[in-house]
């Protein structure tokens, strides 16, 4: 009997993730899907999504750097590692997108093996300490700020080894621990040593995350915009429509998504759309500076 107990909740738990992942594993923030943080520069401000395409910032130009004048677009979906049914769901779509996965997870090393064997490529989604820290917990295999240098670098190791086939790192979470400017530097070095990029996720706009590696020179993007806070297939499907519609004011774009069905199902329906307007899915790496 508790055997069958425990696997109907284990079931209703997959779905659940599924259908709408709670807020606290999505951003520690709540910011709406009509809102960006345009550009990729350290001075990022939200402003809605559709202001953001059709005024670039000064950050963003240094991405325009790009063979020809087609556009390109990278979809990164982060939290992944929970389960397997929404990656099949991703696999079945004709699109490079890039699996962010969470570290010890009960997936976590098969997502990473399945995304690689079907070419997509795969970067870890490393937990931060959010401002919210403890009523919003990052997870296994957080980094937390009370941590010294050698304790960061020996979790860092720890998670960067537990997700194979990964090429860069980005941040779950991680509002207070990417303000940090002498920590980021902890991390984003030892990146740079494991020849891995960054793609700073901007749960916050004080995020040190591109000053510091562009200081060091570690190869780095920063995401433009999130896809899905608010987990609706109708606003989700508008943004990337509008994507579309504005793309002769900009070159590349980095989208963060996450494993909602709303998610899934909204990217289906504009990939042909985006292959009608001739704009490119590639993979994140081919974004990065």
């Amino acid at each position: 009997m508790f055997v069958l107990f425990a696997a109907v909740a284990f079931a209703g738990y997959s779905l659940y993730r599924w259908v709408c992942i709670e807020p606290a594993q999505v951003s520690h923030r709540k910011v709406s899907v009509k809102k960006v943080i345009a550009g990729n520069s350290t001075e990022r401000e939200s402003v809605k999504s559709r202001e953001s395409i059709e005024h670039k910032s000064t950050g963003q130009a240094d991405r325009e750097t790009t063979l020809g004048t087609e556009n390109r677009v990278a979809i990164v979906i982060d939290d992944m590692g929970y389960d397997l049914l929404v990656l099949d769901e991703i696999l079945q779509m004709d699109a490079p997108i890039t699996v962010s996965i969470l570290p010890h997870l009960s997936h976590s090393v098969l997502v990473a093996e399945r995304a690689n064997k079907a070419g997509r490529e795969v970067i870890l989604h490393l937990p931060m300490e959010p401002h919210a820290y403890p009523g919003k917990n990052p997870g296994s295999g957080a980094l937390f700020l009370q941590m010294d240098r050698d304790e960061i670098v020996a979790q860092l190791e720890e998670d960067i080894r537990s997700i194979p086939h990964i090429s860069g790192v980005n941040n779950h979470m991680g509002s207070k621990f990417m303000e940090d400017e002498q920590k980021v530097e902890i991390v984003l070095d030892q990146l740079k040593k494991e020849g891995l990029f960054f793609l700073d996720s901007l749960t916050t706009k004080n995020s040190k995350g591109i000053q510091v590696a562009r200081k060091m020179g570690l190869r780095h993007v920063g995401r433009d915009i999130f896809l899905d806070n608010n987990c609706n297939f109708e606003e989700t499907l508008d943004i990337l429509n509008h994507i579309a519609e504005k793309q002769d004011s900009w070159k590349t774009i980095v989208i963060i998504g996450h494993p909602h069905k709303s998610t899934i199902q909204a990217i289906k329906k504009a990939l042909p759309i985006f292959r009608n307007r001739k704009i490119r899915i590639v993979p994140l790496s081919d974004l990065i500076q």
